[in-house]
């Protein structure tokens, strides 16, 4: 083989090769890549509410996930339960799971059935175990949004003692400090927003709330459902009847170009029309070569 052909056959095996690798990057691997928002919805499970308000609740949320949620694999959910009757104060109830057509009555079911914990309000354990399973989904990496949806009928009032100031300005170190804590060091980790239902609490506790927990700040009371909101609704049933409406408010749709959404992976995408340019550049160089125009 001669000097010329070498060269063009080696020029050859490079442009394929870097053709060939961006499709192999880019490929997925153990994070689903069209997940878009992961989702952590955190619920009060204290003995402040009772065994039948905790159904409703929850049948609420079920629902809201059967009828409101997308179904088409751009979610992942996890549902996290607070309250000091379970081990370690919190538990991870549902998930994280990728919410789609295949799966999303099993995961309503599942919630449908969550034991509620009773005992005190631990609110920073739930917090805290909220962001952790978040942050530590292998689609944590390729989610494009992070959001935590806290419903409480009350205040914290059992320490994790992740605070180490008084963060309110209040005069103690408490339970309340901590779920500041707990907020801010999500937000320096990654959290987007954090949302809020309040079940009958009153303006001072919704205040509170607003200038330290939700996130953006500002905080502020929806109707709008701009993030950073907490509404604040009369009972456990009004909780299940609106609990659709914000998971739509969370979860806005993209908009559509020419009337159509698609997930787009750009070396996908051009990666065939690499193929076929480089195709063509083979079989122009050979016709040449063969008819004596490049050397052999």
């Amino acid at each position: 083989m001669s000097l010329t052909r070498k060269r063009f056959t080696i020029a050859l095996a490079f442009l394929m090769i870097i053709t060939v690798i961006p499709l192999n990057i880019f490929k997925p691997g153990t994070a689903n890549s069209t997940v878009k928002i992961q989702l952590c919805m955190i619920l009060d499970g204290s003995g402040s509410i009772s065994d039948a308000e905790w159904k409703i609740i929850v049948y609420g949320v079920a629902d809201a996930i059967r009828y409101n949620l997308p179904h088409d694999g751009s979610v992942e959910l996890t549902i996290v339960q607070f309250g000091t009757g379970i081990p370690e104060n919190a538990s991870v109830e549902v998930g994280p799971v990728v919410v789609t057509e295949a799966n999303y009555e099993a995961i309503a079911s599942q919630v449908e059935n969550i034991n509620q914990a009773k005992g005190n309000t631990p609110m920073a354990h739930g917090l805290y175990l909220g962001w952790k399973t978040i942050k530590e989904s292998p689609n944590f990496q390729v989610a494009e949004k992070q959001v935590i949806n806290l419903a409480t009928d009350g205040m914290p009032n059992e320490r994790n003692y992740n605070a180490t100031d008084d963060l309110d300005g209040d005069g103690d170190k408490d339970a309340y400090d901590d779920v500041i804590a707990v907020v801010n060091m999500a937000v320096a980790e990654g959290l987007d927003e954090l949302d809020m239902e309040g079940i009958a609490i009153s303006d001072n506790d919704r205040d509170w709330f607003v200038k330290y927990v939700l996130y953006p700040q500002p905080g502020h009371i929806a109707p709008p459902f701009i993030p950073g909101w907490i509404m604040v609704v009369a009972d456990a049933q009004e909780f299940a009847d609106t609990v659709g409406q914000k998971f739509e408010a969370i979860i806005a749709p993209e908009k559509p170009v020419g009337g159509a959404v698609f997930p787009i992976n750009v070396f996908a995408v051009a990666a065939p029309w690499m193929l076929a340019a480089l195709a063509a550049i083979t079989m122009a160089v050979w016709i040449l070569m063969k008819r004596g125009y490049i050397g052999s």
